[in-house]
């Protein structure tokens, strides 16, 4: 391995899932989210599967994929013995940068992958009053979320951003994800509020000055029952995994569970929820 990386090794018998906004260069940076050894993993602002095969970047099992721009969309990665595939029938395609998508494996559930875009996004559900994406998927989405389920990906959103408007205000999501079971994995871990000044940068871009400034705006929610069998959460660090910033940048959240542990209690919340 000829790059740094400061994540340590995926223990034995443990399911890894990464959160991580590649950007558009991920064939240049697939040797490096492979070696994240991870189950899963969401990259958002990912080119397509047929660019990385045309260019040798077969380590994956499997890849979920929507977008417009081969070289730019939202994908979501299966490594063995995991394997992932969109869910075509469930996807509501109102909702220009949520993907659902199975996870076959191990451990089966369900993933709702998110790039959030805020406003960018040319396809829209025309809510009344108007909401972003994520806040949208939590309604049109519900059925699935009666499935384990964990949803992650890139918000864009932090309580700082405060927007003074439940329809896209962090907090107010953070409520909807808890009335639905779901809980940040990142702040279970860590013990730290939304918002906290403490939270681990995930994305780094410049501001009007030119300065560069560090937000925490990837996350990963996973069943509140997924929680006991959580081990560590790790935080890539920007000079490792970021060589410049010219527009926006983002390092990886890394989540590892004990793995018989996380299968079993998925097992049990499917027949429970069955």
């Amino acid at each position: 391995m000829s790059f740094e990386i400061d994540i340590a090794p995926k223990p034995d018998n443990t399911y890894r899932f990464v959160v991580w906004t590649v950007g558009p260069s991920v064939e240049r940076k697939y040797p490096r989210l492979v070696a994240l050894e991870a189950d899963v993993v969401v990259a958002a602002r990912s080119g397509n599967e047929v660019r990385l095969l045309k260019n040798r970047r077969d380590a994956h099992s499997s890849m979920a994929w929507v977008g417009r721009h081969a070289q730019r969309g939202l994908g979501v990665f299966g490594f063995s013995p995991s394997h992932v595939k969109l869910d075509a029938g469930r996807w509501d395609q109102r909702l220009e940068w949520i993907a659902p998508v199975l996870v076959n494996g191990p451990v089966g559930h369900r993933v709702l992958a998110v790039w959030a875009l805020n406003d960018k996004a040319q396809v829209t559900f025309k809510s009344k009053p108007p909401a972003s994406q994520p806040h949208q998927m939590m309604r049109l989405y519900r059925s699935t979320l009666s499935n384990p389920t964990v949803v992650a990906g890139d918000f864009a959103n932090n309580p700082i951003f405060h927007r003074n408007d439940p329809n896209h205000d962090m907090l107010e999501l953070v409520a909807m994800m808890g009335a639905n079971g779901l809980t940040s994995a990142y702040h279970h871990f860590t013990g730290l509020d939304h918002g906290d000044p403490r939270e681990a940068p995930t994305r780094f871009q410049l501001d009007p000055l030119g300065q560069e400034v560090g937000h925490h705006v990837d996350y990963c929610f996973v069943p509140t029952e997924w929680l006991p069998a959580l081990r560590s959460v790790q935080v890539g660090a920007r000079e490792v995994w970021i060589r410049h910033v010219r527009s926006e940048e983002h390092v990886p959240l890394v989540f590892d569970f004990e793995l018989d542990e996380v299968s079993r209690i998925t097992r049990e919340l499917r027949k429970r929820r069955s």
